[in-house]
């Protein structure tokens, strides 16, 4: 035995005179442990310590403490500096301290008093509250791990790092450095997760209390903590140990989620006030008369639903490991989800590959969704969530990555899931191999002018350098990123999508020729045009039906826009163009005021149907004039429809012919470009590119 109790580590890093309150505090509770036959050393590590504050220990008079050591080291890290202590310590237990933070008077002797009641439980010991002051003024109160639960301390550090613990416990399970991290923070968050999967419980010495001063450049305030908001990964997370220790907590112990007030039993209890009366003595910026105005809150109040959502993951997931991992904000039947998915069945025909999807936002329940590829893994954030919780979708995402998926390469397309994650965890992802999936930038009306909307361009601006690739479903918009954002100069790869399996079968039918438009009502594509046109043929004597299909899915569209148009006939919902009885006799009539290579004018190529449509995004790369009805774009709705006109006209009065040729020209160029065999050869030479740069880039 070394005869020594405890061990104080005090880490010290610039405080200069704020460390003369914290030292005369020390020797208050080591006094008080005394007088209970506790002898208690300190340990001073002072790391990066400025001249002011070196001096200052140097000078000091520790003739109270029963020894002291002071270890000057360059290590940039409080939690290696802790470590350093430990390993210089010899007390059988050790107590962490910071140097401008104050202790009740019965802190060493009633922590001390716990572990001993503790007798062979493997335990570490906090205070029970945390009394702030300086630039601001709470009171936090801590409940023991069984009341906590695990839920909590998966989702967010319920502790503190002031504890006491045994040196010997300490030593096998040290501290991680954190400091240089640009993701990762909380030293003490990560350690005590590593000493809950250990077996340690977690428990509260009853009423004692650290006085933490809250100011500007300390330590904590140095780590950026409105960046970093996720402790390290450890053992905890992984799914066999996680449920395990699920498993063997007593559940019945734990309190819900609520406010347990108690800041009348603090303020009115003498024993405490004399402790505050105490640290007041030591510390003017103690000031009782705040208490009255400050927010007191405890542990018990954070939320379980982390926790409880990693819970079904791990039951779900189990062992898996996955190599790709998409992310999508749902899994609705639009262009993108459907683009997102063929890529994904491509994929699991790869050998050794395996995918995983996740949802990050709520699909409307009146949407139909998309039928989930054999062989795909899906989690849905927002269903496990239950609606609860959603802010901390993107640690969850960062979690199962960490845990199932390290090595994989990331897929992701804009959307608002997409762009909480990379604001919250950007320099996560630039550590992984990152593909993003961009289809067209967006742009909308305002007093009949046309105005690019930056937030795609803003999203590819902002993160790349964490983009390792962008894919698109046509050239054109690879092209014009380049010119745009020379950075993506060769990253960027255009993947055209494959061509749907399924039996399509036009209708021979004799009588007018009409006129089919299905799509979503929303503004992007344009249905307000429909209405414009239909007039304006009316206005010119033309004489043909106009159908259409869809429904509003992004905005608030009414389909009684379309009534009083005898030419328009509303049809309602459609699920695929294949599903609409088309004859031989119609045309697909297509409007956007923006777009990619939309399905529905692959779904046309594919049935053999004539198509009239506008020359936005990638369109001309399968329709031209040879091939379709092109209308060139025009920024003048009036210019617009009178070309919408034109073609329309064109197509009326085309010999059944010359609409074959084109309908012919239309899906050699569509099996040119979108079989399902070169698609799949598109998507293993891909794939073989990024295994490429993962090799070069020393990721694999």
């Amino acid at each position: 035995m070394s005869g020594m109790d405890v061990s104080i580590v005090l880490n010290v890093h610039c405080e200069q005179d704020l460390l003369y309150p914290t030292l005369r505090s020390l020797l208050d509770t080591v006094e008080h442990a005394r007088l209970h036959d506790l002898n208690s050393e300190l340990v001073i590590v002072a790391d990066c310590a400025d001249e002011t504050t070196r001096a200052i220990l140097k000078d000091y008079d520790y003739s109270g403490f029963d020894a002291v050591k002071i270890k000057n080291v360059q290590v940039h890290s409080l939690g290696l500096a802790r470590n350093i202590g430990i390993q210089a310590a010899c007390g059988d237990y050790i107590v962490t301290a910071d140097a401008d933070d104050l202790v009740s008077r019965n802190f060493i002797y009633q922590l001390y008093q716990k572990h001993q009641d503790a007798k062979n439980r493997k335990i570490v010991c906090f205070p029970e509250y945390y009394h702030a002051f300086g630039d601001e003024n709470y009171v936090c109160r801590f409940y023991p791990l069984d009341q906590v639960g695990l839920y909590r301390i998966a989702g967010e550090h319920p502790y503190v790092s002031r504890l006491m613990a045994r040196r010997q416990d300490l030593l096998e399970i040290p501290y991680r450095d954190c400091m240089a991290d640009p993701v990762y923070a909380y030293e003490d968050y990560d350690l005590n997760l590593r000493l809950v999967c250990a077996g340690f419980d977690l428990t509260i010495a009853e009423e004692t209390i650290v006085f933490y001063r809250q100011r500007a450049g300390s330590i904590m305030d140095s780590l950026g903590k409105d960046q970093k908001r996720l402790g390290f990964n450890s053992d905890f997370f992984r799914a066999p140990q996680f449920l395990r220790l699920i498993a063997q907590k007593n559940k019945d112990t734990i309190v819900p989620q609520q406010h347990l007030e108690f800041k009348k039993s603090y303020i009115q209890s003498f024993y405490l006030r004399e402790f505050v009366r105490l640290a007041n003595q030591i510390e003017p910026e103690v000031h009782p008369r705040l208490l009255d105005e400050a927010k007191c809150f405890t542990n018990i109040g954070l939320p379980e639903d982390l926790g409880k959502a990693y819970e079904k993951i791990c039951l779900m997931l189990g062992g898996k490991h996955y190599t790709d991992v998409f992310f999508l904000p749902f899994l609705s039947k639009g262009g993108g989800e459907k683009y997102v998915l063929n890529f994904i069945r491509a994929a699991l025909k790869e050998e050794k590959r395996s995918c995983l999807l996740i949802l990050g936002e709520k699909l409307c329940s009146s949407r139909e969704r998309s039928k989930i590829p054999t062989g795909l893994d899906v989690v849905d954030l927002p269903e496990l969530l239950g609606g609860r919780g959603e802010e901390c979708i993107p640690d969850i995402v960062v979690r199962i990555i960490e845990n199932f998926a390290s090595k994989a390469k990331i897929f992701m397309k804009f959307c608002p899931f997409c762009v909480s994650l990379m604001k919250a965890y950007a320099e996560f992802f630039q550590q992984r191999q990152l593909v993003y999936v961009y289809f067209c930038d967006p742009y909308y009306i305002l007093d009949n002018i046309i105005y690019e909307d930056g937030c795609k361009y803003r999203f590819l601006c902002d993160y790349k350098y964490q983009i390792d690739y962008v894919v698109s479903d046509h050239r054109a918009n690879l092209e014009r990123l380049e010119r745009k954002v020379p950075a993506y100069r060769g990253r960027t790869q255009t993947l055209y999508t494959c061509s749907q399996t399924g039996n399509y079968c036009v209708q021979k039918q004799d009588g007018p020729r009409r006129l089919i438009w299905a799509s979503r009502l929303d503004s992007q594509k344009r249905p307000d045009l429909l209405r414009k046109i239909a007039i304006a043929l009316l206005a010119d004597s033309i004489d043909v039906e106009i159908h259409i299909y869809g429904s509003s899915v992004l905005d608030h569209f009414d389909p009684e826009y379309f009534t009083g148009c005898r030419n328009i006939f509303y049809k309602g919902q459609f699920s695929g163009l294949d599903s609409i009885p088309f004859t031989e006799r119609d045309a697909f009539l297509y409007t956007s005021l923006f777009d990619g290579l939309p399905n529905v004018l692959l779904e046309a190529a594919q049935m053999g149907v004539p198509v009239i449509t506008i020359d936005v995004g990638g369109i001309p790369e399968l329709v031209s004039d040879h091939s379709g009805f092109l209308v060139r774009n025009s920024v003048d709705d009036v210019e617009l429809v009178i070309r919408y006109v034109r073609k329309i006209k064109e197509f009326l009065k085309a010999p059944q012919a010359e609409i074959q040729n084109k309908v012919k020209c239309l899906r050699e160029r569509f099996e040119h470009q979108h079989a399902q065999s070169l698609y799949n050869w598109n998507v293993s030479a891909f794939y073989a590119i990024l295994e490429e740069q993962s090799v070069m880039e020393g990721r694999q």
